[in-house]
């Protein structure tokens, strides 16, 4: 065992010690530790040697000896991280009774208040790896930074499962949004996805574009069958359109470049006889698809399906005609 391993499980003894209000026995050290009771002794030892005067006798009826450590000994040890508070967050999300929602308001605020300045600056995380972490947001590409504060209400909204509203520029000019937020789709920018009850479907809304958002108290009941990593595989990009079955074949000059790349997560790929890599995948999303594969330049082909060579040969016409 290395010897961070072994301050790691000194550190969790001196904890336990704290813990216990009946003690802990050679036996108990040893069972959790599941090491040799020679092991457990040396444990033991060492924490009567560091912390002499913190350690006490528990007096008991039992004939096997008992220690503790005195109340709040390893207190300074104990630190909160960012997983802490975003667990606590979602149990508060879990209750619709607005009382315990406050209590624990006021807990999540005293254990902040115990905590080093140091280390609460700390937890001034990633909103987006916490997002990500929680299944409410799906990373797919390089993207425009998002205002943490929004993400952090969006955040909140969905774990509360409580509606959004916000001001939003359209084409028809600003509209003033009521959503139910489902999830949050990373791709070159963040789409916020959510079911809008005026035109009873799903919507996609930039997060960057939102204006004025507020999380309502007004609760949602989410569609059990909406699932955010399914709808984005349907997706290339963030454009939801019928899926193709998609074919492309890579020239072996950028083979590594390609096994190493994350394309759709429905991707298969395969070295073929002559080197070239085959990838094949199912989205919709054509013009996204294209964006993609005009990065590849020449050394990618689009083998399949008409539809989509036919698509990529309008869009590059397109192109040249507009110089």
């Amino acid at each position: 065992m290395s010897r961070l391993n072994k301050a790691e499980q000194i550190i969790e003894l001196a904890m336990m010690f704290q813990n216990s209000y009946s003690g802990l026995c050679i036996d108990d050290i040893q069972e959790h530790f599941e090491c040799s009771r020679r092991s457990a002794e040396r444990m033991k030892s060492l924490l009567f040697s560091l912390f002499p005067e913190k350690m006490e006798v528990v007096a008991t009826g039992d004939k096997k000896k008992r220690w503790r450590f005195i109340k709040g000994t390893m207190n300074s040890l104990i630190t909160f991280t960012s997983d802490d508070f975003a667990n606590l967050e979602y149990l508060k999300g879990l209750s619709n009774d607005e009382n315990r929602q406050k209590e624990l308001d006021e807990l999540i605020a005293k254990i902040k208040a115990l905590t080093p300045q140091k280390n609460a600056m700390a937890l001034e995380t990633d909103i987006e790896a916490i997002l990500e972490s929680e299944g409410f947001a799906v990373r797919q590409y390089s993207r425009v930074k998002a205002d943490k504060d929004v993400l952090d209400k969006l955040r909140q909204a969905m774990l509360s499962f409580k509606k959004v509203e916000f001001d939003y520029n359209t084409d028809k000019g600003l509209r003033h949004i009521t959503l139910n937020p489902y999830g949050i789709i990373i791709s070159d920018k963040y789409y916020l996805v959510g079911f809008n009850d005026y035109v009873n479907d799903l919507r996609l809304y930039k997060v960057d574009k939102l204006q004025n958002l507020i999380v309502t108290n007004d609760y949602f009941e989410k569609d059990e069958k909406f699932s955010l990593s399914e709808y984005y595989k349907n997706s290339f990009s963030i454009y939801q359109e019928e899926p193709l079955n998609i074919t492309l074949e890579f020239n072996k000059d950028v083979a590594e470049d390609v096994l190493n790349y994350h394309f759709h997560p429905t991707q298969k790929m395969k070295t073929l006889e002559n080197g070239n890599i085959q990838v094949k995948f199912t989205s919709g999303g054509k013009l996204a698809i294209c964006h993609e594969l005009f990065k590849w330049g020449t050394f990618v082909k689009i083998k399949r399906p008409a539809e989509l060579k036919e698509y990529y040969k309008d869009y590059l016409i397109n192109i040249f005609n507009k110089f």
